[in-house]
């Protein structure tokens, strides 16, 4: 990673989410990918395994049902979640105002996951889904 200073502008849309792109692929050598996460209510992220990358997540603003295994909590600004490699996690927005997180990936490419599914069009196709899934080594549990 080299040192540098540069102003984020990429934005992401979907499953009723807004993510600002901070450091990821595109930096020359990033270890990990870092992502502001706008999410509101009802949107969020399925159950799923991220085959590749640690995550930690960190609630800036609002309030998420996080599921970490088979556990579901409720987690609110200043909670910190972090989620080995492989293992099962989601989130929703169940409140009536939107939600703000910071997600920190290891290793970086978690954004580009998160650029192949922005693509998509609306309504996803559910094999589009599953394709952009296997080729990021992300796994929706139930699919």
């Amino acid at each position: 990673m080299k040192t540098n200073t540069f102003t984020p502008s990429d934005v992401l849309s979907f499953a009723n989410m807004q993510t600002r792109v901070i450091v990821g692929t595109a930096d020359a050598d990033a270890p990990y990918t870092v992502m502001e996460m706008r999410i509101g209510t009802g949107g969020g992220a399925p159950a799923h395994r991220s085959l590749d990358e640690n995550k930690t997540f960190v609630v800036l603003d609002g309030a998420l049902d996080f599921r970490t295994g088979d556990a579901v909590q409720r987690v609110s600004a200043g909670a910190v979640v972090t989620v080995a490699r492989g293992d099962i996690h989601g989130f929703t927005n169940v409140e009536d105002v939107e939600a703000r997180m910071l997600l920190v990936a290891a290793p970086a490419r978690h954004d580009a996951f998160f650029r192949a599914m922005a693509a998509l069009p609306q309504p996803h196709d559910v094999e589009a889904v599953r394709r952009i899934c296997e080729r990021y080594r992300q796994v929706i549990v139930g699919m």
